[in-house]
């Protein structure tokens, strides 16, 4: 096995108790090191005494437990590594958040018969020497990613191949982390403000009148009709159908053409036409960075020469980027997802990509909406 892709991600091992997770878990870890991998490696059992033994063994006090660990996976493997964990952890709500929230994450059900567990507790751990085992307490899975019969001829060897096997064949996807339901129900409500941003009065001073400019997330059209009506040619595109739909129906008199899906998709529609500028905000912080390197390429595709992007986006200094639950070191769930972004680090991205920054802000007091008053980085940058 010779794996050299750099994969960081989750291969959670579960099963019912004495189904053999944390020997295969063991096993896992030492294969995928021996390929050269940044693995960190977590046992469900130990992690209670790490955590100093504050949680029961109720249902309650096992879920809440359960989530601990995950949310601490999730964190783990955003640093750049492979956390392979044996947990049972088996409640539906939790098999569900790590297919929304942790990309590249392999579930694996370790299936063995009650007997069968029965005859291995005997032998070794004997915790279900004088009373039942536990399954009632925990959900059978219902979608797990791959199921092992981990008994018979499969010895832990081969199961942990298999495992790697398939963790090396996942097709990388960016989570949703619930932004496509978020979004739907946001826009449904249309509680949008209405008002152009002041954002787009700052980037109209940069634009001359009979320009082309492309809003990327143009939300509820606000800003983009606001440049319509000032003597701009617009396209504004936005991944959410139910945006574009509210849009369509809003300003059915405007000259804004709005298009529904993501900013690659515009390269082959434009027919090679380039834009003057590209304006997107508070859109980057709503992506995780997979989204934003792709966004920011493809604009840069889209511009032309001479052409400037304006962007706004939440800091990491934002009061906001220390509230919600935690998915990585920038990544919170506060009402909705959102990824805080540093600024140095943001600079550096697009200069990588071939940009040339013009200006770069850190600043609150600009972009108040309510009680909201976010810290926010605007940039101009050229191409």
């Amino acid at each position: 096995m010779n794996i050299k892709e750099d994969k960081q991600g989750l291969i959670w091992i579960k099963g019912f108790s004495a189904s053999g997770k944390s020997t295969v878990a063991r096993r896992v870890e030492y294969l995928l090191k021996q390929d050269g991998y940044n693995i960190i490696s977590l046992d469900g059992d130990e992690l209670r005494g790490v955590f100093g033994d504050i949680w029961g063994y109720e249902t309650k006090s096992r879920r809440e437990l359960a989530s601990v660990y995950f949310r601490l996976c999730s964190y783990l493997s955003s640093q750049g590594y492979i956390t392979v964990i044996s947990a049972v952890a088996m409640f539906d709500f939790l098999e569900e958040w790590v297919q929304i929230n942790i990309p590249n994450s392999l579930q694996v059900f370790l299936d063995v018969p009650l007997d069968e567990r029965q005859k291995r507790d005997a032998k070794t751990k004997k915790l279900f020497i004088n009373k039942e085992f536990n399954d009632n307490e925990y959900d059978f899975p219902k979608n797990p990613d791959m199921v092992l019969r981990n008994y018979g001829e499969m010895v832990p060897d081969i199961a942990a191949k298999q495992i790697i096997e398939s963790y090396c064949h996942l097709h990388k996807l960016t989570p949703d982390r619930s932004r496509t339901k978020h979004w739907k129900k946001y826009y449904a409500n249309d509680i949008a403000p209405s008002v152009n941003s002041s954002f787009s009065e700052y980037a109209i001073l940069q634009m001359k009148r009979g320009q082309h400019i492309l809003e990327v997330g143009c939300g509820n059209g606000r800003d983009a009709v606001f440049f319509a009506s000032s003597g701009i040619k617009v396209d504004a595109i936005d991944r959410s159908q139910d945006a574009i739909s509210l849009c369509n129906d809003k300003y059915l008199d405007s000259d804004v053409k709005f298009h529904y899906g993501k900013i690659d998709s515009l390269i082959d529609i434009n027919n090679n036409n380039k834009y003057d500028h590209i304006y997107c905000r508070f859109v980057i912080h709503a992506m995780p960075i997979e989204e934003e390197n792709a966004l920011i390429s493809a604009s840069f595709d889209l511009l032309k020469e001479g052409g400037c992007i304006f962007l706004e986006c939440r800091s990491i200094n934002d009061p906001l980027a220390r509230k919600g639950e935690i998915i990585s070191s920038t990544e919170r769930v506060h009402g909705h997802y959102r990824r805080f972004i540093i600024p140095e680090e943001f600079q550096d991205r697009l200069i990588e990509r071939g940009f040339k920054v013009i200006s770069l802000h850190e600043e609150d007091g600009v972009a108040k909406y309510g009680d909201d008053d976010p810290v926010v980085i605007r940039v101009i940058a050229t191409k």
